[in-house]
């Protein structure tokens, strides 16, 4: 591709990661609407990094280049600061946004992921799970689920998660971190789920 002998590159997401090819005068990202529509919170932090991103590489070194951009959602206030170059505006956005919702910076967000080969006790367990936690006080002010993800079945195993979002209180988060690894432990006395695996992932 740098030396000409192809003038096309088609590729994924890998393709803003340290590539630095001389002659890019123009740039096409595909379907943005799908980067912009995953159920997660940092959802728009990391579709306007990666578009800005790849956006970089038209252009280089003195070159005027163009970025094209395939979006349905044209009114989508992410599309506006990309177009714009405007950090500041996606900053002061995005963060009013976390606020009001309780995302972090100003919250702490524990998923517990649940693993089984069996869809049926995988659920159980999540269920039993939350469950537990809520006798310890973590009621639906802070715990969200069980419920299953998009992607359900990862290498024959199938998943649910549970959400606890927590506020920055030290006490708090103590007390949740010793319940759930209690819950836990009391869960794998349980004959049906002691093979059922419990993945903690802190603020991901």
């Amino acid at each position: 591709f740098e030396q000409k002998r192809i003038h096309i590159l088609v590729g994924t997401q890998m393709v803003v990661k340290g590539l630095d090819f001389e002659h890019v005068q123009l740039v096409g990202i595909l379907d943005a609407d799908s980067l912009l529509s995953f159920a997660e919170f940092r959802v728009n932090e990391r579709a306007f990094q990666m578009m800005e991103q790849v956006s970089g590489r038209a252009g280089r070194k003195g070159e005027k280049g163009q970025v094209l951009i395939q979006v349905a959602n044209i009114s989508h206030p992410v599309i506006n600061f990309l177009l714009q170059h405007n950090y500041k505006g996606f900053y002061d956005f995005e963060i009013e946004g976390r606020q009001k919702f309780q995302y972090p910076p100003f919250t702490r967000l524990i998923q517990l992921v649940f693993r089984h080969k069996d869809k049926a006790t995988v659920e159980a367990a999540a269920h039993w799970f939350a469950d537990e936690m809520r006798k310890n006080g973590f009621d639906n002010r802070y715990l969200k689920g069980p419920s299953e993800p998009v992607i359900n079945r990862i290498r024959n195993q199938y998943l649910m998660e549970i959400l606890l979002k927590l506020p920055k209180k030290s006490n708090v988060i103590l007390h949740c971190k010793k319940t759930i690894r209690e819950a836990t432990a009391k869960m794998h006395n349980i004959q049906n789920f002691r093979s059922v695996i419990v993945i903690p992932e802190v603020d991901k």
